[in-house]
């Protein structure tokens, strides 16, 4: 059943963990410091010469967190028929993308800020994963109901 609205939920979800990779998550702007984009995929140098360098493995837990979520929301909109396991697949995603944006938030833009010595200005990718968390829950909820439907469903036969 393709059709319920906790799988337009998941979908919702799952586009907006994947353009996570195409939207930079903040801006940092400075004429003399430089200019700087934080992606999921790592930290950008928009001027010629970088006065910050960052390794490979500096964005490598956000990676892993937003493809994580990404599969998992997949995963889970084709597990209708099993709604027990779509929970705690949903309970999941939902944990990874809360990691997800305590990284972002808390430890990426407040370390970036640290090696640049500017403010980070927030972009449309910081409030990708806020948006998927939002769709994560509301299709958690609905999926409760189903379950509680069908529970109920079968007390009475």
């Amino acid at each position: 059943m393709l059709q319920r609205i906790q799988t337009l939920f998941l979908v919702i979800a799952l586009i907006a963990s994947g353009l996570m990779f195409f939207f930079p998550v903040a801006q940092y702007y400075d004429e003399l410091s430089g200019n700087y984009k934080l992606f999921i995929t790592g930290l950008k140098c928009m001027d010629p010469e970088p006065r910050v360098e960052t390794t490979l493995l500096f964005a490598v837990p956000l990676v892993i967190l937003t493809v994580a979520s990404i599969i998992l929301s997949l995963i889970t909109v084709f597990l209708y028929k099993n709604r027990r396991l779509q929970l705690q697949l949903v309970a999941i995603n939902l944990l990874a993308t809360v990691v997800n944006v305590i990284l972002i938030f808390l430890f990426y833009t407040g370390k970036i800020e640290t090696l640049t010595s500017i403010k980070p200005v927030y972009r449309f990718g910081a409030f990708l994963p806020l948006i998927a968390i939002v769709f994560l829950v509301l299709a958690n909820r609905y999926i409760r109901k189903d379950e509680e439907l069908v529970k109920d469903a079968n007390r009475l036969r």
